[in-house]
């Protein structure tokens, strides 16, 4: 064999090595792709899933136990509670939308600055949301004539706060941060393989 042989059989095997490697690359896009779309297809589950629980549970528990009255007590009881679920039912609402509007088929730095947005607006529709619980649950104690300040209901209002200063650590300690911080890696390497 002579040096022409050996550089067009080295010429044809880089060619083979380099075609082998985009079909690799594409498929492990191809991957990444899929997986961090099932996670946003399962965030868009989590969020029809919360439109659609608040209107159940207060057209089934809260609206038939409430005593249509017309003392202040209840009217500001409704009001507080009214105005509370009203927006965070609008956030929910946004939140579905902007969820909605991420797609794959749009070009990788794009995808990854809307789900850097939702991430960000979900962190403070969330916060935002643990501070106005108290003022719903006033509203609704208001709405039922729940005594606040006698013996028997100072233990249930002492757990409600127990579980609200756990849940407030939890969401924000792990679930929120560590949801967007794993799709937000797995566009990295999207976006490495489309180097």
């Amino acid at each position: 064999m002579e040096m022409t042989d050996f550089q067009n059989m080295w010429t044809q095997h880089s060619k083979s090595i380099t075609e082998n490697t985009q079909i690799n690359k594409q498929i492990l896009k191809n991957l990444l792709v899929t997986k961090t779309e099932r996670k946003i297809n399962w965030i868009k589950a989590q969020a029809i899933f919360n439109l659609i629980l608040p209107l159940i549970l207060l057209s089934t528990i809260l609206i038939p136990r409430i005593n249509l009255r017309t003392d202040s007590g209840f009217i500001i009881g409704s009001i507080l509670f009214g105005v509370v679920f009203i927006l965070t039912y609008i956030w929910a609402i946004k939140y579905f939308l902007r969820i909605a509007k991420i797609d794959f088929k749009n070009s990788i730095t794009s995808t990854k600055k809307n789900i850097i947005k939702l991430e960000k607006y979900k962190f403070n529709i969330t916060k935002i949301g643990y501070m106005l619980i108290p003022v719903a649950l006033i509203g609704m104690f208001m709405m039922m004539e729940f005594p606040f300040f006698s013996k028997s209901s100072m233990l249930p209002i002492a757990l409600i706060i127990i579980v609200m200063i756990i849940s407030i650590y939890i969401t924000f300690k792990f679930s929120i941060v560590e949801r967007f911080r794993t799709i937000n890696r797995e566009i990295i390497e999207i976006e490495k393989l489309e180097v």
